[in-house]
């Protein structure tokens, strides 16, 4: 097929957030044209946890469907798991029904929204490379792309390019100001015929020196990823199959561990950098960025494809309410309203998911997590609801932060405070403070929490 004709939006990239968005606007009548290097199956380790709250965008848009033939598992809450003790906490209920998440295999869910959009007459996908984005007085008119098969160069024009290539992307560099951190790696297999101590949930292994995610992915197979704090990641070696037997192993849950030896026997380890990408675009007319090239955030909360999913309704709705596709005014101003307001949808996602991740490289403030979950009522159902996105109340999920702070306090002081035991609480609070809020300040925060935010951090300076 050749690249011709003139469409409404060009979108590089036709991953989960690239298919759907290809997807969802198509179905009501946009002229897509899809950009994709390569559109064989691939395995990967990523996108394979499907949050409630991500469920409930799909319906939203009404592709739930793509959910169907997957032979995805219900995912139903979580359970903890630390020195030998366990809790499991349930997804809460919303608007009087029981919603799941989802654990799936990506590559599979991938396929299922390429076919879906495959066969979509105003979508037209094309398999090659973009090379570069064509310009016009300043404005993106479309993109420049090399065909896989014959290396033929094709241009695409578009009224609307949307960059969407993945947390790889090779055009976050002329689109945004975010600058790539890797907060850790995580190591990722795939455990055969696992027998999950809770059926049908995900389990977080609160491990030393960094924690466990445990997932089923299908009816045989469970995702598991291992942290490994730092810059480095994690190579094959006989040292990294000893530390996973000697280190891993042992705090692992005793169903699991048979699954797992024989997985590191087999050795088929996946490795992933994970980021924290702040959403930083810039404002360039004719262009719009979402998905992971856009933001990220750590993985350990499963957040990806919810905050993708809000993001693509946000935007589409603009987009598809446009009167006049042609002009350009009011495209400009439909992105320019989704940057201004997707923070609202996507600020709990980013910020729990990067300080949970914080609290659990500090000891303190890991058993304080740990014990204050484990105590139930709203202390457990409140911040689950924030984690399966079903809520996305910012102060709420503050509040539950900060009081897992002071609950920690409240223990360490016991049976009473002395100069150690104070010091102790001081340097965890500290912690908490800088843990969190450089999360919040990424969020486009209001004036108050600005102002709380940098008095706090006036008292407690890294």
């Amino acid at each position: 097929m050749e690249a011709k004709k003139q469409f409404d939006v060009c979108i590089i990239g036709a991953g989960v957030a690239g298919g759907v968005l290809a997807a969802y606007l198509g179905k009501h009548g946009l002229r897509i044209a899809v950009v994709e290097k390569n559109l064989a199956e691939q395995e990967r380790m990523i996108g394979e946890l499907l949050q409630p709250g991500g469920v409930i965008k799909l319906h939203e848009l009404r592709l739930e469907h793509l959910l169907d033939e997957l032979d995805a598992q219900p995912i139903e809450g979580y359970g903890l798991f630390m020195h030998g003790d366990n809790f499991k906490i349930t997804y809460p209920v919303y608007q009087g029904k029981v919603i799941h998440g989802r654990g799936l295999r990506n590559g599979k869910f991938v396929q299922r929204i390429r076919q879906h959009i495959l066969n979509m007459p105003v979508v037209s996908v094309f398999e090659g490379t973009v090379k570069e984005l064509q310009e016009a007085n300043g404005r993106v008119t479309g993109v420049k792309f090399i065909t896989r098969h014959s290396e033929e160069e094709q241009q695409i024009s578009a009224n609307l390019t949307v960059v969407c290539d993945g947390m790889f992307s090779v055009f976050r560099g002329q689109l945004s100001a975010a600058e790539k951190k890797i907060s850790s790696y995580f190591l990722g297999m795939i455990l055969k015929d696992c027998e999950l101590p809770f059926k049908n949930h995900g389990h977080v292994i609160v491990a030393e020196p960094s924690p466990c995610l445990i997932y089923p992915i299908s009816s045989t197979e469970t995702r598991i990823l291992i942290d490994f704090p730092g810059n480095e990641a994690p190579r094959k070696s006989a040292e990294l199959t000893t530390y996973l037997t000697c280190t891993i192993v042992p705090q692992l849950p005793l169903q699991i561990r048979s699954s797992f030896i024989a997985a590191v026997a087999e050795g088929k380890f996946k490795v992933m950098p994970n980021h924290l990408i702040p959403a930083r675009p810039f404002r360039k007319p004719g262009v719009v960025m979402i998905g992971d090239s856009l933001n990220m955030r750590h993985p350990l909360t499963g957040g990806g494809m919810t905050a993708a999913f809000s993001d693509i309704l946000n935007l589409g709705k603009r987009l598809i309410a446009l009167e006049n596709f042609e002009a350009t005014e009011p495209i400009d101003k439909a992105v320019q309203n989704f940057y201004t307001s997707r923070h609202k949808q996507n600020a709990t996602i980013n910020i729990l998911a990067d300080a949970l991740y914080g609290v659990m490289q500090n000891e303190d403030l890991k058993i304080a997590c740990y014990d204050y979950l484990k105590s139930g009522g709203k202390r457990a159902l409140e911040p689950i609801s924030i984690l399966s996105a079903i809520s996305r109340d910012e102060k709420l999920l503050l509040r539950h932060f900060f009081a897992v702070a002071f609950y920690g306090v409240g223990e360490i002081i016991k049976p009473f405070p002395s100069f150690t035991r104070m010091g102790r609480s001081y340097a965890m609070l500290k912690n908490a403070v800088n843990i969190v809020s450089p999360l919040v300040m990424n969020e486009h925060p209001g004036l108050f929490s600005r102002s709380a935010f940098r008095m706090a951090g006036f008292y407690f300076e890294p």
